[in-house]
């Protein structure tokens, strides 16, 4: 099929639908969709596939957008793992979880009676210093040029 035809008055060459939209749709019924969906009217002419076009890309464009920003909201939080070990759930904000953290613990620690529970607290104090360490903000320098070479282009 080499003309598509939508609404049944405007025609649409598959050369010109795949030129702006660089593929051709399985049928007309697929392309009279597609203007619909993205609220674009068809005229008839070459601009109606440009505006198609440039609605398909707009959404798509959101879409990737929303889903950079949902990866970048879902922050890695290093100890929260060990904060969920003494029923404390981490917010992110370093310092409040690390005070929520030490006085769980110590409010813990001081309710042992038997030395397995005062070791058990013992290495959750002492795997607290390794994770909080690691996790601590740090001030951040600009990278080279080199550097972001490195480690985005190759």
């Amino acid at each position: 099929m080499s003309n598509f035809t939508v609404n049944g008055v405007y025609s649409y060459s598959a050369s010109n639908i795949y030129s702006y939209l660089g593929r051709v749709p399985a049928n007309e019924t697929t392309l009279k969709r597609a203007f619909d969906e993205f609220n674009v009217t068809p005229k008839g002419q070459k601009d109606d596939l440009k505006k198609l076009d440039r609605a398909m890309y707009a959404e798509y464009s959101e879409q990737v957008q929303d889903q950079i920003n949902n990866q970048n909201r879902k922050k890695v939080i290093p100890w929260a793992g060990l904060m969920a070990q003494i029923g404390v759930r981490a917010t992110g904000d370093y310092e409040k979880d690390y005070a929520a953290f030490n006085n769980a613990i110590q409010l813990l620690s001081q309710s042992a009676i038997d030395g397995q529970a005062m070791a058990y607290f013992a290495g959750l104090k002492s795997e607290a210093s390794r994770v909080f360490n690691q996790g601590q903000p740090k001030e951040t320098q600009p990278i080279s040029f080199e550097v972001y070479k490195a480690q985005f282009l190759s």
